[in-house]
Order: structure tokens, then C-alpha cells, then sequence
């Protein structure tokens, strides 16, 4: 998990972007704990948080420019198949091994058709310094967030809510649409936020904003894939694939297995993808009618995992709660539940 930060000036005031990028990448910090990078000319700043997946070197730190400097990305997420597209890309002198620096070269080349190519989960903002345009992205299924407020002055986004505000440039005033999905769904769906004027970009959507001219395109559905009959088989392949493309990493992976049928199968196949044990673990509690850690030993012994069993009780998740809730930023029913999970498992290294 990284996290990016961009604003906008329309107004070529004397507006002084810097303290304002700063403030916004430091409301992020918790996003990236590994590197900070923060880049301003003229009328753009674009600030990101690092967290090193691939390409752990200082090669890999953003913003990240094109070889002839032209374009600024800052990235949010994982390009799985940034092998791929790399083969495609013969002709760009590469400096970083980072998935990074493949969409960088990918939308120099495609422009915003390069979105077809990607398969991740992602959310990017890049900077054509000689069209002063600005196009940011998001993944085909809204995997990682990316948050935006638009006013005749400013165009300002994040990968969090809090970033936005940060810049004390927008009002904190409650959203009576994401108010009523808050108490309907317990989540605000797209393009609404919790909060009046900030929006989320839809999934599967790009923006683009050149010459203050405000394009807003859907690039992918899920209702208009063709649908097909896959055999079991088929199924089979493409989950394995899904998982071993998941799994491209320069730092140690682990999987939550709570013992049910999805989680036992990307256990699974993790176990088949992978040459060394895969560590898994479960979270239990001390009332059996509510633990599936039975479950979960079987799996966790069937593939002979490094299996971490970590208990949780009332106290120690009232404990938490405070921080739980200061660490949401998009509310959701079930934030505080993974908040306080990978909290723990965090806990035990």
C-alpha cells in the first residue's frame, strides 16, 4: 500500500503549493512508511508515500519521471503482468526493475489506452509537462481508492479523504447523499463520499484534465464482458494464474486463513505456486462456537504452512477501537474488523 497526493492550481495565483502537498503527503504517511517524494512546478504538485513491493531500491521512488523527462507519475498499487507489457516496450531505455516505471513507459506509448493493457489493482495520476495535462486512473474493480475535490481554483486528490482536507481548502461538511448509503449499505458507494463536494473516481474510470477542460471516461464495465461457460478446469487455471501473478514480490508474503472456502483455496494454490512454505494466519477466539480455528489448522497442515494462530479477546478489541476508528478514513461496516486482524498480525513480525 502506497499513497499519492496531487493539486492542481487553475488560477496561476500566487497560491504557494508547497506547504499545501505537504501537509496532504504527511496526512498519508501511515501509507508508506519506506520513502517520501514530493515534486512542484508552476501550477502541479504531486506528493506520494512509499510502501517497497517491487524494486526495493531508490530506484523505484516517485515521483518518477519518463527518460526524456516529460512525464511525472506518482502510483498507487501493483501492476501484475508488468512483465508483460515490459516485452512490448523494447524500445525504452528502462532504469528501475519497478512495475512503476512499465506503466510510466506503457502511457508515454499508448496514452490512456495503455489502461487495457494493465492487469492490477491500481490508482495513478501522471503529469504531461508539455500539455500541462493532468490524467489520473483507477483499477477495473476500484481495488485501491483515489479521492478528488474540483472548484473553478483547485483540482485536488489523494488516495485518502484526510489528504484533501488536509489542505483546508474544503469545507468539512457532511454529505447527505453519502450519509444516507453510509446508513443503508454501511459503505458510500461511487461517486459519492461521506463528505459534501468530495468524490471518489468511479472504478474502472479515468479523468483527465487539460487546458481546465474536465474529461471523466469509463474505460471498463463488468456488465458488458462477454459472457462465457468456462469448464472447471478453465476456472482452475485462471485462479492459479491470478495467484501467481499476486505473488511477484521483493518482500515475504503471508495469507489470512480463516479456514473457509476462499481462503483455503488461495492457500492452496499458493502452496502450489510457491517453492518455500507459505505463512499463514488465522485469527481465533476463546469461544469455541465462534472460532474456526479447526478449520484452519486442517488447511494450514494439509499444505504445511508457517501457521500463526493469534487470539484475540473482548478487551483487546476494545482496546483497539479507538484507533481503529481514527485510522478510517472511507467508513465501512467492515474497517474496523481488518483494522484490528492485520493490526494484530502486524504485531506478531
Amino acid at each position: 500500500m502506497c499513497g499519492i497526493t496531487g493539486i492542481l492550481s487553475f488560477k496561476k495565483s500566487d497560491t504557494d503549493l508547497n506547504p499545501i502537498i505537504r501537509m496532504m503527503t504527511n496526512a498519508i504517511r501511515h501509507r508508506g512508511p519506506d520513502a517520501e517524494g514530493i515534486w512542484i512546478e508552476n501550477s502541479i504538485a504531486l506528493g506520494h508515500r512509499r510502501l517497497s513491493i517491487i524494486d526495493i531500491s531508490e530506484a523505484g521512488n516517485q515521483p518518477m519521471f519518463s527518460h526524456d523527462q516529460r512525464f511525472v507519475i506518482v502510483f498507487n498499487g501493483e501492476i501484475f503482468n508488468f512483465q508483460e507489457i515490459k516485452s512490448k516496450l523494447n524500445d525504452y531505455p528502462f532504469r528501475s526493475e519497478s512495475d512503476t516505471e512499465v506503466l510510466l513507459a506503457a502511457y508515454q506509448k499508448w496514452g490512456e489506452e495503455c489502461l487495457e493493457y494493465l492487469n492490477g489493482q491500481f490508482a495513478f495520476s501522471i503529469w504531461d509537462r508539455v500539455k500541462q495535462s493532468l490524467f489520473i486512473a483507477r483499477d477495473r474493480l476500484g481495488i485501491k481508492p483515489l479521492f478528488y475535490f474540483k472548484n473553478d481554483q483547485f483540482f485536488i486528490f489523494s488516495s485518502e479523504i484526510r489528504a484533501i482536507l488536509n489542505t483546508n481548502l474544503v469545507e468539512r461538511k457532511l454529505s447527505q447523499k453519502g450519509l444516507i448509503n453510509y446508513l443503508n449499505y454501511q459503505t458510500v458507494h461511487s461517486p459519492n463520499t461521506i463528505i459534501k463536494d468530495v468524490f471518489q473516481l468511479p472504478s474502472g474510470s479515468f479523468l483527465k484534465i487539460e487546458k481546465e477542460k474536465t474529461i471523466e471516461k469509463k474505460y471498463w464495465n463488468l456488465t458488458q464482458i462477454q459472457k462465457t461457460h468456462p469448464t472447471k478446469k478453465q476456472i482452475l487455471n485462471q485462479l492459479k494464474k491470478a495467484v501467481e501473478r499476486r505473488m511477484i514480490s521483493d518482500v515475504p508474503l503471508g495469507a489470512f486463513l480463516s479456514g473457509g472456502i476462499d481462503s483455503s483455496a488461495i492457500v492452496a494454490l499458493m502452496s502450489e505456486v510457491s517453492e518455500k512454505p507459505i505463512e499463514t494466519f488465522s485469527v481465533i477466539f476463546n469461544e469455541p462456537e465462534f472460532s474456526e480455528a479447526p478449520f484452519a489448522r486442517i488447511v494450514a497442515k494439509k499444505y504445511k504452512t508457517n501457521h500463526h494462530e493469534i487470539q484475540l479477546s473482548p478487551e483487546y478489541f476494545l482496546e483497539q477501537l479507538p484507533s481503529a476508528l481514527e485510522s478510517m478514513d472511507h467508513p465501512s461496516g467492515d474497517g474496523i474488523n481488518i483494522y484490528i486482524v492485520s493490526q494484530a498480525t502486524k504485531n506478531q513480525g
